[in-house]
């Protein structure tokens, strides 16, 4: 694929993004029932969680269990619950991680 090709298809895809998002925000407040917006409002935590646990349980199609991220996933979320701070969570739950796999941490991975 040359660099034009995928250069169009990342403006194309923005532009269907932004597009549906702002149709979206026109539509009156009436106009999805008081359920429906409920249960639009668990679509970012399913989004989250499919992108989060594989990489939690799985390596190479296989399951495995890996203690170090698992940890680091508690203690982000306990953080967030705390701090309501999602950047600060995620960054002290990555350094965590990091400074295990370096060897500072002592923490069976």
């Amino acid at each position: 694929m040359s660099s034009g090709t995928i250069l169009l298809m990342f403006v194309l895809s923005g532009a269907a993004t932004y597009l549906t998002r702002r149709a979206f925000l026109q539509l009156p407040s009436g106009f999805f029932s008081p359920r429906l917006k409920n249960g639009m409002t668990f679509i970012p935590i399913g989004i989250f969680a499919a992108l989060i646990f594989p990489s939690l349980f799985l390596d190479g199609g296989q399951f495995v269990f890996q203690p170090t991220f698992l940890v680091a996933s508690v203690i982000c979320m306990g953080l967030m619950i705390l701090t309501k701070n999602v950047f600060a969570s995620f960054g002290i739950s990555l350094l965590l991680v990091v400074l295990v796999y370096v060897g500072i941490l002592p923490f069976p991975h």
